[in-house]
């Protein structure tokens, strides 16, 4: 199906979306710090990112307009705790096509992936 990047601090996490994703038949990648994860984004070009807004020694909305430079066409998901809209606004003014707020369950991470891929 698609090529996903998982970035986020949390191995488990990353291992939840990575079982739910690969079940789903994505080829699925991980990359625990913003700087893992500009060298895997590098190498797979994947179609869709997950990302974590709030990482250590990261702006997440500057992360995101990063990885629409390097590629235009990468659709990308934040995943947060984050509620605030202004923050939300900004991630999809910086290029986020959507937002998942934590917790999620799987069925909404499958979905919006489907959705993403299919569009």
């Amino acid at each position: 199906m698609a090529k996903v990047l998982i970035v986020d601090d949390s191995p488990l996490l990353r291992l939840m979306l990575k079982d739910t994703l690969t079940k789903e038949g994505n080829e699925v990648y991980e990359a625990a710090t913003v700087e893992e994860a500009f060298a895997v984004f590098a190498q797979i070009e994947p179609d869709v990112v997950l990302k974590d807004l709030f990482m250590p020694n990261s702006n997440g909305v500057d992360v995101i307009r990063d990885f629409k430079k390097l590629n235009p066409r990468v659709k990308i998901v934040v995943c947060s705790t984050e509620t605030q809209r202004a923050m939300i606004y900004e991630a999809i003014k910086a290029g986020a096509k959507d937002f998942l707020i934590k917790p999620f369950n799987h069925q909404q991470v499958a979905l919006t992936i489907r959705r993403l891929i299919s569009s």
